[in-house]
């Protein structure tokens, strides 16, 4: 029930035709360190659960790396090394279903900003529109330092990585928040946390690391602000 919940949501809000949002085969987006070993992670699906036994190709960047088979939780999975900084992208293809996503592959101590999808672009009665000025301040802030995109709740990452593109937004990855497993894996590979912006689970949830914390509702230790602005202009 909790699963398909999930779906009609994403379907409403998001706007995701039934064909994708059922692919048999989904990779995950992920942040690297540049000259460490990665392991790139894709699903194979049926309607509803995962599937083992599918063979999966993986191609970075247009070329492929080679196949494996998805385990008994449905993962498949293949090592990379990113030579460089930067975004690549990731493809997958399982028998006649494919899907794409994106590694981003960072210097050490490079400081990231988290962005809330559901905890501050959201906007509306169902939450299908975007806060105002809201895709034209991160895109400043993009050019400044790398953003990561946090899914959480019963939305889907295909459902955010949808209403992202659908809306124009920068490309970057989309993570699960993980209640926090994020941040700590983020941490555990050199990376720095410079901002989260979001909701409060979200923010609570990092308080161990001290980062700039921005929310437009009212969070300990954060800073409430009312428009995307007010964020753009303090991450300068």
């Amino acid at each position: 029930m909790r699963i398909l919940l999930a779906f009609i949501l994403s379907a409403a809000i998001f706007g995701i035709c039934p064909d994708a949002a059922l692919s048999r085969v989904l990779v995950y987006d992920d942040v690297a360190l540049k000259g460490q070993e990665v392991m790139l992670r894709a699903e194979t699906k049926g309607k509803f659960l995962s599937k083992s036994g599918e063979v999966v190709e993986f191609i970075v960047d247009g070329r492929s790396i080679g196949k494996n088979l998805s385990g008994r939780d449905g993962f498949a999975v293949k090592t990379f090394v990113p030579a460089r900084t930067g975004i690549y992208k990731i493809n997958v293809r399982s028998g006649d279903d494919k899907d794409s996503g994106i590694l981003l592959a960072l210097d050490r101590k490079t400081r990231i900003v988290f962005i809330d999808v559901g905890g501050s672009l959201l906007e509306g009665p169902f939450g299908e529109k975007e806060k105002t000025e809201s895709r034209k301040a991160i895109t400043k802030i993009h050019k400044s330092f790398p953003i990561v995109f946090l899914q959480k709740g019963l939305l889907s990452v295909e459902a955010v990585r949808s209403w992202l593109k659908k809306n124009n937004f920068p490309v970057a990855p989309v993570l699960p928040w993980g209640q926090g497993d994020v941040f700590r894996e983020i941490r555990e590979r050199d990376l720095q946390i410079k901002a989260i912006i979001g909701g409060p689970d979200v923010i609570e949830s990092a308080g161990m690391y001290k980062p700039l914390a921005f929310s437009f509702d009212s969070v300990e230790d954060a800073e409430v602000v009312e428009n995307w602005r007010e964020i753009e202009k303090k991450l300068k």
